[in-house]
């Protein structure tokens, strides 16, 4: 391993993290419903017929266990789930949506956000390793925002990239998504620094633990 490898493997400790570390995480929104998915896309919403079409990929993720998930969340119904398939084929990616969201907190800064009325979270996505590379990321959050903003009625969607995350950075953008406020957390020596910037000045988020 090279030597920025070392040290970056070393920066990505928990106990580090917390000592010494500068994170930063850009929300984005929309308030108009946008142009939406392809039309050729099968998008769908809480079906567990594409559910059940989910093909493990990852070590992490069984498809038992995200069937499970989904029954749970879909049961609870505080969730939406977005999906797309092939005809006849296996899921090509899934991403969530939290419909009249009151807060959120985001780990990687460690802050906590009071949503305006009339929110939507976006989070979740993933794609299928065989689908990358041709949009499907964004197109699932233009369906996202369209059925959340046209059919729901929400007054925002809203979603969190961190800043290292460069290919969400632009999906982001390219969905329609514009940036409306910049959460930066800095912490040295046991004591953090919490900041938010408010880009848009009509996002009325509330940014509790920004000094």
């Amino acid at each position: 391993m090279s030597g920025d490898g070392i040290l970056s493997k070393i920066a990505r400790q928990p106990a580090v993290v917390r000592l010494w570390s500068d994170h930063a995480l850009h929300l984005f929104a929309a308030d108009t419903p946008g142009i939406g998915a392809p039309a050729d896309l099968d998008v769908r919403v809480n079906d567990m017929n594409h559910v059940r079409r989910f093909e493990q990929t990852v070590s992490w993720q069984t498809r038992e266990d995200f069937i499970a998930a989904a029954e749970r969340r879909l049961a609870e119904g505080k969730t939406l789930l977005f999906t797309v398939a092939a005809a006849d084929g296996p899921l090509l990616g899934y991403g969530l949506a939290h419909p009249n969201a009151e807060e959120t907190t985001y780990t990687h800064v460690g802050q906590h956000v009071l949503w305006p009325e009339r929110t939507a979270t976006l989070y979740g996505g993933y794609v299928h390793p065989m689908a990358r590379g041709h949009g499907l990321h964004t197109a699932l959050q233009r369906a996202r925002i369209r059925h959340l903003i046209a059919d729901l009625g929400m007054r925002w969607t809203v979603s969190g990239v961190v800043s290292t995350n460069l290919a969400a950075l632009a999906s982001a953008r390219k969905a329609g998504l514009r940036p409306v406020a910049l959460l930066h957390t800095r912490r040295r020596l046991g004591t953090a620094r919490m900041t938010a910037e408010r880009i848009d000045p009509a996002f009325g988020a509330r940014f509790v633990d920004a000094a």
